[in-house]
């Protein structure tokens, strides 16, 4: 299949999911590495075309690449479903971002109190992520996309793409302010 064929299908299976859930949404290409996303400002989903294929073929256990898309675009829309709670994140969102980008270079994971900023942070996307999990969920048993077994499949390898980094920096932390309490015993 060309490369034209089969971005056309891969845009076919995204609509055809937004046309049967009635969530009609821009569909905006882009090439940031992120195989979906939900803008929640602009109210899109964006699909790296490459990276959405090459995130299929990443699965530990083989996923028709249909199902993958189709399953991500539910979750996307899950996105969308929450897109008020989402802006209304927006304020400390952009707190958060302008003390990272202001902070010393390499302080974000060396300095508990900032460490616990990037920690506040990925847990805040955690519970975003599994809000629209639980709402892709509720679309998928209504419309039958996929059986259960694939769906939390594709659920928990996407979590812990968030999650697995949250425990790392956890970690850290825990060791940073144990060595912080320790130097001012």
């Amino acid at each position: 299949m060309t490369d034209s064929k089969k971005r056309n299908k891969i845009k076919g299976w995204i609509y055809s999911i937004m046309d049967l859930t009635d969530n009609k949404l821009d569909l905006v290409e882009h090439s940031k590495g992120i195989n979906m996303s939900y803008n929640f400002i602009h109210n899109y989903v964006g699909v790296d075309l490459a990276r959405v294929q090459q995130a299929n073929e990443e699965l530990p256990i083989p996923v028709s690449l249909k199902t993958y898309i189709e399953v991500m675009t539910l979750h996307e829309l899950g996105h969308a479903a929450d897109r008020e709670a989402l802006l209304a994140s927006l304020p400390w969102t952009l707190e958060v971002y302008n003390t990272k980008k202001a902070a010393p270079k390499n302080s974000l994971y060396t300095d508990p109190d900032l460490l616990k900023i990037v920690l506040d942070e990925q847990l805040m996307n955690i519970e975003f992520e599994i809000t629209a999990w639980n709402q892709a969920e509720t679309m998928n048993n209504f419309h039958q996309i996929t059986d259960k077994q694939t769906f939390d499949f594709i659920r928990k390898h996407s979590l812990a793409s968030y999650e697995k980094p949250y425990q790392q920096n956890l970690q850290l932390y825990e060791r940073l302010h144990a060595d912080a309490v320790e130097m001012t015993a």
